[in-house]
């Protein structure tokens, strides 16, 4: 599995099936490729090269999630950066990755920093690029995140890790359509929401906050059979007046990050809904699991469960 190739592979394989929604945005898998090449096409113009590093301050999921793989696919690194961030602590993580192009949607405030600034509307705009994608080695880093205080900072080799890792835990395969609720400026969002469901040849609907109605009437419209979500949408979904009934029968689990689920919690969820949740979060422990993982001397004592 390599991260930069999986559009030309998704696309070779089923280029009309559905890869990636959101924001009203719907994109197959050839429409996902094209996405990927345009945007690599202006990152290359813009100089971007193997090893360099890109920031993405960005609210829209699909560009972000396009943007990342046209990052990988010209050999660099990911920098994702929270676009509600105040003006220092843009500046101060533009000062600790060291970007050399930061993709926006509206220039923001001045940083105390020398980055070019690359309108993410430019991306889409660029003719496609035919240049085959570059094949980074497993040890050049993929991605970094800021959440909470923590910086991540994942090479190939252990962000791919923990895809797999995600996808044999909760036996992934390509029926699968993921529903995520969850902030795609985290780590969580990134690796649950998008990564695992298209790794593993199914499809992602990143949906943003959502109160639970609209929640639910999204499940019924578009038919997940997995949902990611923080514990806070999940009490609120247990707490809803009356006794209507919707229909939930394609999600197989809801996992929940950021925080446990209590056993209460879990207990009334699946009672109301038929749904199981699984408690997902702590990705800091994940991370080094799958270090463990891709570990020549990794042993099946290493292989714990995600969830908790």
């Amino acid at each position: 599995m390599m991260l930069s190739t999986l559009p030309d592979r998704r696309a070779a394989a089923a280029p009309q099936a559905p890869a990636l929604a959101a924001g009203g945005i719907e994109l197959n898998n050839s429409e996902f490729l094209s996405a990927v090449q345009r945007a690599a096409s202006r990152l290359r113009a813009a100089g971007v090269t193997t090893g360099d590093v890109v920031a993405t301050m960005l609210p829209g999921a699909v560009d972000l999630v396009v943007s990342l793989f046209a990052i990988w696919r010209l050999g660099a690194t990911a920098a994702v950066i929270d676009p509600t961030a105040s003006d220092e602590e843009v500046s101060q993580r533009i000062i600790d990755a060291h970007p050399e192009v930061l993709i926006v949607i509206e220039h923001p405030s001045p940083i105390d920093a020398p980055v070019r600034v690359l309108p993410a509307a430019a991306l889409g705009a660029a003719e496609r690029d035919p240049t085959p994608a570059a094949r980074p080695g497993g040890e050049a880093l993929a991605l970094i995140t800021y959440g909470g205080g923590i910086r991540a900072m994942l090479d190939h080799r252990n962000l791919e890790a923990m895809c797999r890792f995600v996808i044999e835990v909760f036996a992934l395969t390509d029926a699968d359509h993921s529903l995520s609720t969850l902030p795609m400026r985290q780590l969580c969002g990134i690796l649950l929401g998008a990564l695992s469901p298209l790794v593993a040849g199914g499809r992602t609907t990143l949906a943003g906050p959502l109160d639970p109605e609209s929640f639910l009437e999204r499940v019924e419209r578009i038919r997940p059979t997995y949902s990611s979500a923080f514990p806070s949408l999940y009490a609120a979904l247990t707490d809803l007046p009356g006794r209507a009934r919707w229909d939930t029968s394609s999600v197989r689990f809801a996992l929940c990050c950021a925080a446990p689920a209590g056993s209460e919690l879990r207990s009334r969820f699946e009672h109301r809904f038929g749904v199981p949740i699984v408690n997902g979060y702590g990705l800091k422990e994940v991370i080094a699991r799958a270090h463990a993982i891709r570990s020549p001397a990794a042993g099946e004592s290493n292989r714990a469960s995600v969830v908790s």
